[in-house]
């Protein structure tokens, strides 16, 4: 099958998704059990609110549920890059779209799993019309917030989303990975140092709690397998096996320079998640 070039070419897929997941049985069933365990999905907004469409599906012109059960040939990744193209970046895991996707899943009947259906995060394209939506969910929860201004109200908005000037902030602070100096910019990730759901919003912001890492080191590091000193030597988990550590580029030879502004930060990530991780990749 032909992989989609427009976004025309998607919507059909999405109108056959809207139809399908409301069947009884059959062909509904298996449209369920598609985006159950699906990884990529590009959310989009229905008359009942946000519903989500797996890439594997989506991905392939005038696809139909008979017609992809069919198709040998279907792959994540060349769908992946199909939509990517088509809506401009990579699909990026996202906390506000993981718990919307739940929401949904449980709307049309399904149960899915916290990661994807092949133990990864679920990652996600955004439109422009669901961040409008997305946008107006969270503004409610943080405008309240008296001790921010209202552009820092606005950057911790689209900071949630994904789309702040958060990662800006770090890509001009560090112009590469912060501890192996890949200089691929659009593979690196926006890590920050004491995670999103222990900062304050000011903390949200604050481009000294962020590290611009390569995506093996961010996984490394957001799930506390890694850390750094105060001196900006890396620390390594005797979690990580030496096999495992040359496989994801970890050497004991990285290093980061930092600021003092960084040391409080780091502080907290060895006290508080550094090591504690035990679950071997």
């Amino acid at each position: 099958m032909e992989l989609v070039v427009n976004e025309e070419q998607v919507l059909k897929n999405l109108d056959v998704l809207d139809r399908t997941r409301r069947l009884a049985g059959g062909d509904g069933d298996i449209c369920r059990d598609l985006i159950k365990n699906g990884k990529c999905y590009l959310p989009y907004l229905t008359g009942a609110g946000i519903a989500f469409a797996p890439s594997r599906f989506i991905g392939y012109v005038g696809n139909e549920i008979q017609a992809h059960g069919s198709n040998q040939d279907k792959h994540g990744s060349r769908t992946n890059d199909a939509l990517s193209r088509i809506y401009g970046s990579p699909p990026a895991p996202n906390e506000i779209l993981q718990l919307a996707f739940e929401k949904f899943c449980f709307s049309t009947g399904v149960t899915p799993n916290r990661d994807g259906g092949y133990g990864a995060p679920r990652k996600f394209w955004i439109t422009d019309e669901v961040s409008d939506v997305i946008i107006k969910d969270q503004e409610e929860q943080v405008t309240a917030d008296a001790k921010l201004t209202e552009t820092q109200k606005r950057q911790v908005i689209l900071a949630r989303i994904g789309q702040g000037a958060f990662r800006k902030k770090l890509i001009e602070h560090w112009g590469a990975c912060a501890a192996t100096g890949c200089s691929q910019i659009d593979i690196l990730k926006a890590s920050h140092i004491k995670p999103w759901s222990e900062s304050s919003n000011a903390e949200r912001l604050d481009v000294f709690n962020g590290l611009l890492l390569s995506p093996a080191l961010d996984a490394l590091f957001d799930k506390g397998y890694v850390s750094f000193d105060e001196g900006g030597r890396i620390l390594i988990s005797p979690h990580v096996s030496d096999h495992d550590r040359q496989i994801l580029n970890c050497s004991a030879e990285l290093k980061v320079k930092l600021s003092p502004r960084h040391h409080e930060y780091l502080a907290w990530h060895r006290g508080n998640l550094f090591g504690r991780s035990k679950v071997r990749f």
